[in-house]
């Protein structure tokens, strides 16, 4: 059964603040998802041949922005109840997407947090249109890993130095071996996460599709305006990569920009956006 009201319990609220994460189950139908993947399968096609000549067949996986007319249902989801209405709560109503993205990984993602920054409240939305399980590429997250002691004391022991060698490494130990919740998810979940909290993804496979759509709140103390420029500087640097891998590729695509629908919503985030220079910094 699709789920109906897209508010947060005062529990699931406690939980996300608490272990940094939830899971929302069957929020999408079967026809949405099919909608999705259709939606991917050819976008996948138009970038597949172009980003395997620049970047081989390696670890590497195709990413890309859903904000474009190729994608238009992808495009909309930011602005769908049941993604921004769970966002606000957990945020505030001031909330804004700093992106919304497709993936397609090929092998297994290691031990990371999705930003260092402490201050500025960050959360991602995650769709996979896969069933996922431990032995078959799913998420997994080390609870309560967005706050400090915790998060700091992974750091030290998980990322990697400069001679590519870390603690798990001279351990014996291997990414699985880290106590975590293991998420078992189907097509149609949606699991948020704190970007603070450390995941990884383990026994991955070709084609490992997700979405997923980032948040952050307007920042309010001199702390949280410090962080939203780091992260400024951090969307540059990956916008750059992205734009050396698929060709003429766009973050804030024109299209989405224009709001040809006049939604008053995006029309306040893309204010937003212009006004704290993110898009003149990643599509220009």
């Amino acid at each position: 059964m699709i789920q109906e009201n897209y508010s947060l319990t005062d529990e699931q609220i406690q939980h996300f603040e608490t272990f940094g994460f939830l899971i929302r189950r069957q929020v999408f139908s079967k026809e949405e998802i099919d909608r999705i993947n259709k939606e991917f399968d050819s976008y996948l096609a138009s970038v597949k041949e172009g980003f395997e000549k620049k970047v081989g067949q390696g670890s590497r996986w195709p990413n890309w922005s859903n904000l474009n007319p190729d994608t238009p249902f992808m495009a909309g989801l930011l602005e769908d109840p049941r993604i921004y209405v769970p966002t606000e709560q957990l945020q505030g109503e001031d909330t804004v997407p700093l992106y919304s993205n497709a993936n397609s990984f090929r092998n297994d993602s290691n031990w990371h947090p999705d930003t260092r920054q402490c201050h500025l409240p960050m959360l991602k939305n995650l769709v996979y249109l896969q069933p996922t399980t431990g032995d078959h590429g799913s998420l997994r997250v080390v609870p309560g890993s967005h706050k400090n002691p915790l998060y700091d004391d992974l750091h030290r022991v998980m990322y990697w130095t400069k001679d590519q060698s870390n603690f798990l490494k001279k351990a014996g130990l291997s990414g699985e071996d880290i106590p975590a919740y293991v998420f078992c998810s189907q097509p149609g979940d949606v699991i948020t996460f704190n970007m603070r909290l450390w995941h990884a993804a383990f026994c991955g496979y070709e084609d490992r599709r997700n979405c997923s759509f980032a948040f952050c709140s307007n920042p309010k103390t001199t702390e949280e305006e410090e962080d939203l420029k780091s992260q400024l500087e951090n969307a540059k640097t990956l916008t750059d990569g992205l734009k050396m891998e698929l060709k003429d590729s766009k973050y804030y695509h024109p299209w989405w920009l224009e709001n040809p629908d006049g939604s008053p919503r995006r029309s306040r985030w893309i204010n937003w956006l212009n006004e704290r220079g993110f898009i003149d910094a990643v599509d220009n």
